[in-house]
C-alpha cells in the first residue's frame, strides 16, 4: 500500500523532530552537564574525553578548559595530554586564573613539560602567593636542591604563613643527615656488623658479628689443635675472611640504602603535602 501524501509528510515531520531531539542531546550545554556528572562520579578519563569532544563544538569557554585540565590531573592522564593541550592552544586562556592554575597543577602532577613557555606563561597569570607555591613545587619535583633551598629561604615569611605544612616537609628534607658509607665500612672493619648497626640495620649487624666471630673461633680452634696444617682451620678461616670482607662491603651498602629510603620517604611526604593544596 502506497502511503498518501499527508501520511508521508507526517512521517517526514516525525523523523526530522527525532533527529533534532537527538542532536539536542549532544549540544554543548548538555555535554557539559554530562561531563560534570562523569567527574562527580570519579570517571575522570571519560570526563576528559567528553570535555575534549565539547571543545570541538565550543572553544571559547574557559570553564571547559578548566574542566579538561582538572580531569587530566585527577585521572592521572599525562601521556599525550600536553600534546592535546598544545593543539587546543590552551595558553590563549591563561588570562583566566582557573585555567592557568589547573595547568600548573597538571604540570606538577605529571612532572612534565616545564621547559615549554606555557609553564612560565601560566605562572604570570596567577597571584604572587600562588606563584611562590608553584615555583616551590617546581624546584621540589625537579629535585633542584640548591635552588629549592635558596628559594625557600628567600620566601620564608610567605611560606610559613600560607603553606606551613609544606614548608615543614621541605625543611625536613634539607635537615636530613645522611649516613656515611665510608664511616660505616670503617666501623665494620674494626667491629664486624657495627657499620650496619650505625645505619639502623641491627638484625644484619648481629648476623654479621655472629658469622665472622664464629668462623674465626672455629678456625682458631682448628689451628690450635693441629697447627697450620689443619684443614678445618683453613676452611673456617677462609669462610670467616669472606664474611668479614662481605660485612665491610655490606655496611657501605646499608648506609647507601638507608640514605635512599629515608630521603625518598621525606621527598614523598613533601610531594604529598604539595598535592594536598591542589
Amino acid at each position: 500500500m502506497i502511503p498518501s501524501g499527508k501520511n508521508s509528510l507526517l512521517l517526514l515531520f516525525i523523523l526530522v523532530c527525532n533527529i533534532a531531539g537527538a542532536q539536542n542531546l549532544f549540544n554543548a550545554e548538555n555535554s557539559k552537564k554530562f561531563a560534570r556528572y562523569l567527574e562527580s562520579t570519579r570517571q575522570y578519563k571519560l570526563a576528559a574525553v567528553e570535555y575534549e569532544r565539547i571543545l570541538s563544538i565550543e572553544k571559547t569557554d574557559p570553564a571547559i578548559y578548566t574542566g579538561l585540565l582538572k580531569n587530566y590531573r585527577m585521572g592521572n592522564i599525562c601521556e599525550n595530554s600536553f600534546q592535546n593541550l598544545n593543539q587546543l592552544q590552551v595558553n590563549n586562556f591563561f588570562s583566566d586564573q582557573n585555567v592557568a592554575s589547573e595547568y600548573l597543577k597538571l604540570s606538577l602532577s605529571c612532572n612534565c613539560c616545564y621547559e615549554k613557555n606555557y609553564f612560565s606563561d601560566a605562572l604570570s597569570s596567577v597571584s604572587s602567593r600562588e606563584k611562590t607555591f608553584y615555583k616551590l613545587g617546581y624546584f621540589l619535583f625537579t629535585e633542584q636542591k640548591d635552588s629549592l633551598s635558596k628559594f625557600t629561604y628567600n620566601n620564608l615569611s610567605l611560606l610559613s604563613n600560607s603553606y606551613p605544612t609544606v614548608l615543614n616537609k621541605i625543611e625536613n628534607i634539607e635537615s636530613f643527615k645522611r649516613k656515611s658509607p665510608g664511616l660505616a665500612m670503617a666501623m665494620s672493619a674494626v667491629i664486624p656488623g657495627s657499620g650496619k648497626a650505625y645505619s639502623g640495620y641491627w638484625g644484619d649487624a648481629v648476623m654479621s658479628l655472629v658469622f665472622v666471630s664464629t668462623n674465626a673461633w672455629l678456625s682458631y680452634r682448628g689451628f690450635s689443635k693441629k697447627g697450620v696444617k689443619n684443614a678445618n682451620g683453613w676452611i673456617f678461616g677462609g669462610i670467616s675472611l669472606g664474611f668479614y670482607l662481605g660485612n665491610i662491603w655490606g655496611s657501605g651498602k646499608s648506609a647507601r640504602t638507608y640514605n635512599q629510603i629515608e630521603y625518598e620517604k621525606l621527598y614523598n611526604e613533601a610531594k604529598n603535602s604539595i598535592y594536598s593544596h591542589f
